[in-house]
C-alpha cells in the first residue's frame, strides 16, 4: 500500500530529478549482480573454478541499489503504511497528518544519519576490508552509503515538506536542521552527551517503567503512529532510536548504525531483488498471458473449468516468480475479464483470482520464505522444500470448492461456447508450446534448488538469466522492457528494504532491553499446554494481518516467537511454514486485505471493494483449513525436506 499522501506524478525540483536520476541508473547494479552471481554458479559447477570475488560483488552491487532506492521511494510516497483512517480524513486533517509523518520521517532519518556517520567516517579513515580471500573494502564503501542513502531520504522529504509548509514555516524547519547539523560538525556524540543531564529525567522515567511497562508503552506508540497513517518504516526508525536514547543515551545510537550495516551485507538477501527482477520480466514478456491461453484447451469442457484453470495458472506463476502483486494484477487483466465474459458468478470469480494470485507466498521461491529464513536463521532451502507441499495443498483445496460449487450450480461457473471449446489439434499444439517456457524456468530454479545444484541466491541469479533467455526466445527482448523491469524491481525492494531497516533496528534494541526475553518467558509460563500456545500466536498472526502489511509482522514477531518454537522443541521450518500459512490469510482479510486491493486496481468500476471483500471469505475459510491441517499433521510439511536431504 502507498503512503498517505498521493503518489507524485511528475518531479518539480531539480533536487528530485538528481534523486530519480541516480536511483534509475542504480538500478542497472542488478543486471550486473545477475551477472556476477551466473557467472559464480557456471565458473564453480561446470568448471570447477569457483571465484572469490562474486559473493562480495553482488552484495556490493545489490546493496547500493537498495540504498539509492530509498529516495526514489520517498520521492513517489511508496513505502509501506496503514491508511485506513487516512483516507476518510478531511483534506485539512490530511495535511496535517502528512505534516506529521513527514516530520516523524525526517526525525528518523536524522537520527540514522548521527546513528551512522561516525562508523562510516573512521571506515573510511582505515579503509575497513571484509578479510575474505578477496578482501575488498566492503564495509568502507557500504557504511558510508548507508549514510548517502539516509541523506538522499532526508532532502527529498525536506522537499516534500517544504510543500506542505508556508515558507516562514518551513525557515523554522531549516533552522533546527542547521543547528543539529553544527553540532554533529562539532564532533557530535560528545557535544550531545553534555546533554545527557537533560535526559535523565526521561530516562530514569522510562526506564522505572521495567521492560514490561516499556512494553506496552512502546506498543501504545507505535499502534497510535501507525494509525495515523505514517510510512512503517519511519515508525519503527523513529520507535528504535527513541528506545535507544531513552534506555542507554545518545551515545548508544550507533548500535542502530550497526544493525543496519548488518542486514545490508547479508548475501542470502540479495535472492528477493534476483526473484523479483525475474518475476518482472515474466510479467512483461507475456510469458503468463501465454501460460494462460495454453491451459485454456483443458478446462473449456468443465463447470467451473476456467476458474480451476485460473488456481492452476496462479500456482505454476507462483513458482515463476514469488511475489504477489503483479500475479493478481495478471489475473485481473486476462481472467476476470474471461470469466465474466462466460457468465461467472462474480463472488466467485473474484475470489478465486484473489485466492489463487496470493499462492505466491507460499509457492517457492517466495520472498516471504526468504524473508523469514532470514529473520529465523533458517535454511531457506529447507523452507522451500518444506513449502511445496502446503502450497499445492492449498490450490488443490481452492480447485476443490470451485468444482464442488459448480458442480452443485453450474451456473456460477458454465462452461464455455462450443466453438471455444473444439480448437482444432494442430492449434492446441501451437497453444501447448506456452507451457514449456514456463515449466522450463520453474524446473531451472526449483530443481537447482531441491536438488542441492546451487544455493537460493545462485538459483535466482540463473532464474533471472532463464526470464531474459525465455523473453528473447519470444521476440519480446528488448531495451524498453528491461528498463522497466530494472526499475520496478528497483522500486519495489527499495520499499522492502527501508521498512526493514527499521524493523531489524528495533528488534536489536528492544532485544538489548531484555524484551524479548521478557516476552518469551511470559508466553511460556502460561499454564496451557505447549499447542495452545502455537494456536496463541496463529491467533496473533491473524489479528496483525488484518492491519500490517507482511513484512512488518515477520519482521516484528518473528524474533520472538521463533526462539519460543525452538524452546518448545518444534522445528522452525515447520512454524515458517505455518508463518507462511496464515500470511496468505493476511493478503485477503479486511480492512488491509492487499490482494483486494490489486485486483481493485483493474477490475470493472462497477465492482466494488466491498464486492471483493465479501467475495474472499469463503477461501480465507480454505486457507485456515489448510493452515490447521499442517498444524495438527507437520508431516505435510516436513517429509519432503526429509526426503531430499
Amino acid at each position: 500500500m502507498t503512503t498517505a499522501a498521493a503518489t507524485a506524478d511528475h518531479v518539480n525540483s531539480p533536487v528530485e530529478r538528481a534523486i530519480n536520476w541516480m536511483a534509475m541508473n542504480a538500478s542497472y547494479l542488478y543486471l550486473a549482480a545477475t551477472v556476477a552471481t551466473t557467472y559464480e554458479v557456471f565458473a564453480r559447477y561446470i568448471f570447477n573454478a569457483p571465484t572469490d570475488w562474486a559473493f562480495e560483488a553482488t552484495i556490493m552491487l545489490c546493496s547500493a541499489c537498495y540504498l539509492v532506492a530509498g529516495g526514489y521511494v520517498t520521492q513517489r510516497r511508496r513505502h509501506i503504511a496503514i491508511t485506513s483512517l487516512y483516507d476518510g480524513a478531511s483534506a485539512t486533517r490530511k495535511r496535517t497528518l502528512d505534516i506529521v509523518a513527514t516530520c516523524f520521517g525526517l526525525l528518523a532519518v536524522g537520527l540514522l544519519i548521527l546513528a551512522s556517520w561516525r562508523q562510516a567516517m573512521m571506515s573510511i579513515q582505515i579503509v575497513e576490508r571484509t578479510g575474505s580471500s578477496w578482501n575488498p573494502p566492503l564495509p568502507a564503501l557500504l557504511k558510508p552509503l548507508i549514510v548517502f542513502g539516509a541523506i538522499l531520504i532526508f532532502v527529498q522529504l525536506a522537499v516534500q515538506l517544504k510543500r506542505l509548509l508556508t515558507g516562514a514555516q518551513f525557515r523554522v524547519f531549516l533552522s533546527i536542521v542547521a543547528v543539529a547539523v553544527a553540532l554533529v560538525a562539532l564532533d557530535g556524540m560528545e557535544i550531545l552527551s553534555l546533554w545527557s543531564t537533560m535526559l535523565d529525567g526521561l530516562k530514569g522515567g522510562f526506564r522505572g517503567l521495567g521492560i514490561g511497562g516499556a512494553t506496552l508503552l512502546i506498543l501504545a506508540v507505535m499502534i497510535g503512529l501507525m494509525l495515523t497513517g505514517m510510512p512503517l518504516a519511519w515508525v519503527l526508525l523513529t520507535i528504535a532510536c527513541g528506545c535507544t536514547v531513552l534506555w542507554m543515551g545518545p551515545a548508544g545510537l550507533p548500535l542502530v548504525g550497526s544493525r543496519v550495516f548488518g542486514f545490508v551485507q547479508e548475501y542470502v538477501f540479495v535472492a528477493v531483488p534476483l526473484f523479483v527482477l525475474m518475476a518482472c520480466i515474466m510479467e512483461r514478456s507475456g510469458v503468463a498471458k501465454d501460460l494462460y491461453n495454453a491451459m485454456y484447451i483443458f478446462s473449456g469442457n468443465l463447470p467451473g473449468g476456467v476458474a480451476m484453470q485460473t488456481v492452476v495458472v496462479a500456482m505454476i506463476m507462483a513458482a515463476m516468480t514469488g511475489i504477489i502483486g503483479g500475479e493478481i494484477v495478471l489475473l485481473g487483466l486476462i481472467a476476470l475479464p474471461q470469466m465474466l465474459r462466460l457468465g461467472y458468478d462474480k463472488k466467485l470469480a473474484i475470489g478465486t483470482i484473489c485466492a489463487g494470485g496470493s499462492l505466491g507466498t507460499m509457492i517457492p521461491p517466495s520472498v516471504v520464505l526468504i524473508v523469514y529464513g532470514l529473520t529465523a536463521s533458517v535454511s531457506i532451502g529447507d523452507l522451500f522444500k518444506a513449502a511445496f507441499v502446503p502450497g499445492v495443498l492449498m490450490g488443490c483445496l481452492y480447485i476443490a470448492y470451485i468444482l464442488i460449487r459448480c458442480r452443485l450450480d453450474p451456473s456460477l461457473g458454465p462452461p464455455a461456447p462450443a466453438e471455444e471449446r473444439n480448437i482444432p489439434m494442430a492449434q492446441k499444439l501451437a497453444m501447448l508450446k506456452g507451457l514449456v517456457l514456463p515449466l522450463l524456468i520453474i524446473f531451472w530454479v526449483l530443481g537447482s534448488i531441491y536438488f542441492g545444484i546451487a544455493a537460493v541466491t545462485e538459483a535466482a541469479g540463473v532464474g533471472v538469466v532463464g526470464a531474459i533467455v525465455s523473453a528473447a526466445i519470444r521476440g519480446e527482448l528488448n531495451w524498453k522492457m528491461m528498463r522497466e523491469s530494472l526499475v520496478q524491481t528497483m522500486e519495489t525492494v527499495g520499499i522492502l528494504i527501508w521498512l526493514t531497516f527499521g524493523a531489524f533496528a528495533f528488534i536489536g534494541i528492544y532485544n538489548i532491553m531484555g524484551g524479548t526475553n521478557f516476552v518469551r518467558q511470559m508466553i511460556t509460563g502460561l499454564p496451557v499446554a505447549p499447542i495452545v500456545i502455537i494456536l496463541i500466536m496463529m491467533a496473533i498472526l491473524l489479528v496483525l494481518g488484518c492491519l500490517i502489511d507482511w513484512i512488518g509482522i515477520c519482521l516484528l514477531t518473528m524474533p520472538i516467537f521463533v526462539p519460543i518454537i525452538k524452546d518448545l522443541g518444534y522445528d522452525p521450518v515447520w512454524f515458517g511454514i505455518l508463518f507462511c500459512m496464515n500470511m496468505q490469510v493476511s493478503y485477503l482479510s479486511p480492512p488491509f486485505g492487499p490482494a483486494c486491493f490489486y485486483l481493485k486496481g483493474v477490475a470493472p468500476p462497477d465492482i466494488t471493494l466491498q464486492q471483493i471483500f465479501s467475495s474472499v471469505w469463503p477461501f480465507m475459510g480454505l486457507q485456515i483449513t489448510a493452515l490447521l491441517i499442517v498444524l495438527f499433521v507437520p508431516d505435510v510439511a516436513l517429509f519432503l525436506p526429509r526426503l531430499l536431504d
